[in-house]
């Protein structure tokens, strides 16, 4: 029984996994509202995993899977993050633009 619920564990660390190349894929495509989506779907996968699986180092069959899956997310979470950085920046360079448009319109409009 243990290994069945271990097993169960397990695919959610792998869901985690595919949701997280998923994010990696829609962040190189510049799809941010599929990005948002799928990090909201992966956080209730985490979650799961976090009820299921308070302790995830007990059961030391599974540990060094659960190592490489969490190692192969964040590696791909790096990745997202430098794509967002730059994402960000020119969503901030839009605004900033708005922003000084809006000034120059309300002194400069009668």
């Amino acid at each position: 029984m243990r290994v069945v619920a271990s097993q169960g564990v397990l695919s959610y660390y792998e869901e985690a996994l595919t949701l997280t190349k998923s994010m990696l894929d829609a962040a190189s495509k510049g799809a941010w509202d599929e990005l948002v989506r799928l990090e909201q779907q992966r956080t209730r996968t985490i979650e799961r995993i976090k009820q299921e699986d308070p302790n995830p180092v007990v059961e030391r069959s599974a540990t060094r899977k659960k190592q490489e899956i969490v190692a192969a997310m964040l590696k791909a979470d790096e990745q997202i993050q430098l794509l967002t950085q730059d994402w960000m920046h020119e969503l901030r360079e839009v605004l900033t633009s708005l922003h000084t448009e809006q000034r120059l319109n309300r002194t400069y409009d009668p």
